[in-house]
């Protein structure tokens, strides 16, 4: 009778997961409009941030040395004081202000403040906080960027008047469904050609954040 009633249970339990999938992955949480709104938002801010993760990077102060030619791995230089973030924090904010938690611990941390193993081994982080004597003489934080490192040629344009919602993309939590993600279509423009891609969208306290990279 037990058996009988645990297996009712998870029966029972199988069906209630099945349907919320279901349900969730026919729905739509945001409408188009909205998505056009906060696409237009976020794509310029992606474009800035995209090149200072992974494509030229922010430039160094023109008054500091060069590169040492004898040195192999990373060196470090303060940013220009034209560059428009001028520490570890307000690069943090940006880049947080833009793309999901998610996408940034598991995608973005790594490159940009923690380093790690990379693709070709060890890799030393692009930028890094650094101790400099201002103007008054006490030490000073500023964000310094490794001036050996060579970023990629990012060509992608995306429109985002262009963005329409595609699916959503329920996740598996260890216990039900997360519904927080979505995949939406976008026209983009890359290496002249133009084509429809798919992005991923997260939602973090009502507001949706790229997933994914729009380089």
């Amino acid at each position: 009778m037990i058996f009988l009633v645990g297996a009712g249970i998870i029966a029972l339990y199988g069906a209630v997961i099945g349907v919320s999938y279901l349900v969730i992955k026919n729905s739509q949480p945001v409408t188009d409009a909205e998505l056009t709104a906060r696409m237009t938002e976020l794509i310029p801010k992606a474009a800035v941030i995209n090149a200072v993760v992974w494509g030229e990077g922010l430039p160094a102060d023109p008054a500091a040395d060069p590169p040492l030619e004898s040195v192999t791995g990373a060196q470090y230089r303060v940013v220009s004081p034209d560059a428009p973030y001028q520490t570890v924090e307000e690069l943090r904010a940006a880049i947080s202000a833009v793309y999901s938690e998610r996408f940034i611990r598991e995608h973005v941390s790594y490159i940009v403040f923690d380093g790690g193993e990379g693709l070709f081994g060890e890799m030393q982080p692009r930028y890094k906080a650094m101790k400099v004597i201002g103007k008054d003489g006490e030490a000073v934080e500023r964000l310094g960027v490794d001036v050996t490192r060579k970023g990629y040629q990012l060509t992608a344009v995306i429109d985002p008047a262009s963005v329409r919602f595609s699916r959503r993309i329920p996740e598996w939590n260890g216990l039900w469904w997360d519904s927080d993600r979505i995949a939406v279509t976008v026209t983009e423009t890359y290496n002249g050609v133009t084509s429809e891609r798919e992005l991923s969208m997260r939602e973090q306290d009502g507001v949706w954040y790229l997933d994914e990279a729009t380089y």
